[in-house]
């Protein structure tokens, strides 16, 4: 924007809209209800930061910005897009429509003759209009502007439908349903308080529009002030000092709109480059730390690893040493032949080596130790190896039974890593309202961890609202808070439908468990 119209924005826009306001009330009061569709997330973040004043805003009074008052929602653009986070749906639709959001205002000299409580009291109805349309829980921000000339109040809704799903279209679908609901807020809100309905059908704001687009297509700096009509030598035709004054004042008026217009379309592409920058700079930064964490782990497995092989190296040296000077060197081989093959058969799972060991303490203790040194305590198991320690556990104990002491050693065993399950423990921990996964690779690997680590039966139970189900998962019992905190992300995450119920019983239960005694029925919020 250049000098000269920053200077007539700053300094004439007020005397030039007082102007426009004498010439058009013509006496009559009415009500304003508009309404716009938000496309996507950056255009929501532009327009909140708009009404939470976080960007230039020249035709607010900064000195009047405490005047303001937040009805619903948060106090910043972070905290509402959070919220909407929160309450949409899993899957969305590339081109659904993510936000309606509302006008609510008013003829400015009915406006400004009502008191404060009359407008406060104006604004609210009209906010309770738009709760009943759209249910309580889906309005995110309502915020009453008292900085601008004329007061007037912005609401900010996600259009969710009685499935749960984005559906702008079910509320403002057509023409007709927008004259309806023109109507409606006439007949509900306005009225009672001396606003009147539009005109329907009228072109006059149409036709306004189009002069201020106009002008914004136009580069030019100057403003084009329309030349006075003489008429006629007999004065026939000739325009009145009022008349004139009239065409003026509207071209001077749809420039300036066209200057704002044009300044908070540049900020609006501002902020969403600013706004993916963020993002991708949050995305490359999360991944060279994970990187570099999954890095760092490598090396340390893998140094471990050649300490564990030189040492094994060498005592393999000094029995075979031993073994020889004994005069045992055929015997020796011979045993690492036996203990070779048994190893062989508890990789591949084969539970003849148990029905072999049967009836014996000593014998099954041998395959407890040579399944301990095959099958160390951080090592994956496949469906087979996971049999056959299972059967090994069994056949101890009711060896160890009959014994009525601990014969046979114990099958060793640790906790289960679960690196991408502990990490969605801490993320939900601190904080509810964000994603606890960046990314699809992450969210994947968190699907395999629980779906692994839980049988058949239990992820049958999980998915029906059971999500006590998880408390031994991470190797010792997880509080309720957390069983349920990983039951809620995990139907996030997974593709797999989960019924209603079960969603629903989930969310109530963390309420219960997290605020036994402060929540309240709106607390809760919906379950997508």
């Amino acid at each position: 924007m250049g000098a000269q119209d920053r200077k007539l924005l700053e300094e004439n826009w007020s005397r030039i809209r007082g102007s426009m306001q004498g010439l058009q009330s013509g006496k009559k009061s009415f009500g304003i209800m508009r309404v716009a569709k938000i496309k996507t997330l950056g255009n929501m973040g532009a327009s909140l930061s708009h009404t939470f004043r976080e960007r230039e805003t020249p035709n607010a009074d900064p000195e009047r910005i405490k005047d303001n008052i937040v009805l619903v929602g948060g106090t910043t653009t972070k905290e509402v897009l959070a919220d909407w986070r929160y309450r949409a749906p899993e899957k969305i639709r590339s081109n659904a429509v993510h936000g309606l959001e509302y006008f609510i205002g008013g003829s400015p000299e009915k406006l400004q003759s009502m008191s404060r409580d009359d407008q406060d009291a104006y604004f609210k109805d009209a906010l309770g209009w738009i709760k009943e349309r759209h249910r309580e829980e889906n309005v995110l921000s309502a915020v009453i502007h008292r900085d601008e000339t004329t007061p007037h109040m912005s609401v900010m809704t996600i259009p969710l439908d009685e499935r749960g799903k984005l559906n702008a279209r079910s509320f403002v679908g057509n023409k007709k349903a927008l004259s309806d609901l023109q109507s409606d807020f006439a007949e509900k809100v306005s009225e009672p308080y001396g606003l009147r309905r539009g005109i329907k059908g009228s072109v006059a704001r149409h036709e306004r529009v189009q002069r201020v687009y106009g002008a914004y297509t136009d580069k030019t700096d100057a403003v084009d002030i329309p030349e006075r009509l003489r008429g006629s030598l007999l004065g026939a035709g000739k325009e009145s000092d009022a008349e004139w004054h009239a065409r003026a004042t509207e071209a001077a008026t749809a420039r300036v709109r066209a200057l704002m217009l044009e300044m908070m379309e540049r900020d609006r592409v501002s902020d969403t480059k600013i706004n993916l920058s963020n993002q991708m700079i949050e995305t490359l930064e999360g991944m060279v730390k994970s990187l570099g964490d999954e890095l760092a782990g490598l090396k340390e497995d893998l140094d471990a690893e050649r300490e564990t092989i030189a040492e094994v190296a060498y005592q393999n040296r000094r029995l075979e040493t031993s073994l020889s000077l004994a005069g045992m060197t055929d015997k020796a081989e011979a045993a690492v032949r036996i203990y070779t093959g048994v190893e062989k058969r508890i990789l591949a799972g084969d539970l003849k080596v148990l029905k072999e060991a049967a009836g014996s303490p000593e014998r099954v203790n041998l395959v407890v130790q040579v399944y301990n040194c095959a099958l160390p305590p951080d090592t994956p198991l496949t469906e087979d190896q996971q049999r056959f320690r299972n059967a090994l556990v069994s056949v101890r104990d009711q060896i160890n039974k009959q014994n009525k002491a601990d014969t046979v050693s114990e099958v060793e065993t640790a906790p289960p890593a679960l690196p991408h399950t502990r990490l969605v423990l801490e993320r939900t921990r601190e904080d509810r309202t964000a994603p606890p996964l960046n990314s699809t690779a992450e969210r994947e690997a968190f699907l395999d961890e629980i779906e692994d680590a839980l049988s058949d039966e239990d992820l049958i139970a999980l998915r029906d609202g059971k999500a006590d189900v998880l408390a031994p998962i991470m190797g010792g019992q997880l509080e309720e808070a957390e069983q349920l905190r990983l039951a809620l992300a995990y139907y996030q995450q997974t593709d797999t439908e989960i019924p209603n119920h079960a969603l629903r019983s989930v969310a109530d239960r963390l309420v219960d468990v997290e605020e036994p005694e402060t929540h309240t029925h709106r607390d809760r919020g919906p379950i997508h």
